[in-house]
């Protein structure tokens, strides 16, 4: 069996279905049937933080049973302060694109999120970036916290921001555009990706970045 056939036999084990997984992981829904036979490091890291009880051991190599014994469960560590409730947001169960645009789910509800401790206080959600156009500064699997915009007027040029149009997600540096005032230019921190012109009206909405929780795995 390969590494994905065990993640597959435990979520079925679990009663975990696609949409929980990919709302839990912060990735597509079609990430699964996507997946190859193995994972990348930072996707089992998340894995292992959320499904505590999953042996590491027997869904990288096939040592040893499925679950950890209750007593060698990891144990999550939660540090209680006042207001923290003011610092949860919802996580988006979609992916910025950090490179190529993706349908944004327009019915998600911030309700239907799971919610995650933002490092500062006025974000009003998070998403997960994928993709390299923002590298180094925005790294693949970084998760931004971000806030929305109200007023296009005072858009703050030369920031990264999450740009939600009509026909998909990604995150870039905005810009004004030559084209005139009517579109924005959105730009990538590697500068292999050409700038993309983005008309106005065809904008949903725009998110100023607020901060940039990256992880490193040293397994």
């Amino acid at each position: 069996m390969t590494v994905k056939d065990r993640l597959l036999s435990f979520l079925r084990a679990e009663g975990i279905n696609n949409s929980e997984f990919a709302r839990r992981m912060g990735v597509s829904v079609a990430y699964l049937g996507a997946m190859r036979k193995s994972m990348p490091e930072e996707k089992v890291a998340k894995l292992m933080q959320e499904f505590p009880k999953l042996n590491r051991d027997w869904l990288l190599y096939g040592e040893g049973e499925m679950l950890l014994p209750h007593d060698d469960a990891p144990k999550v560590a939660t540090v209680e302060r006042p207001g923290m409730e003011d610092y949860m947001v919802p996580l988006l169960p979609v992916e910025a694109f950090a490179g190529n645009l993706q349908v944004w789910s327009e019915g998600i509800l911030p309700d239907e999120c799971r919610r995650v401790l933002a490092p500062l206080k006025g974000a009003e959600m998070a998403i997960q970036v994928t993709g390299d156009s923002m590298e180094p500064n925005i790294p693949n699997g970084a998760m931004l916290f971000i806030k929305r915009i109200n007023d296009r007027a005072f858009i703050p040029w030369g920031h990264p921001m999450v740009i939600d149009t009509e026909n998909g997600v990604l995150v870039k540096v905005v810009q004004p555009s030559a084209e005139g005032s009517s579109y924005i230019e959105a730009q990538s921190y590697n500068d292999k990706y050409a700038p993309i012109q983005i008309p106005k009206d065809c904008l949903y909405g725009l998110y100023r970045v607020m901060a940039v929780l990256t992880t490193m795995c040293t397994l």
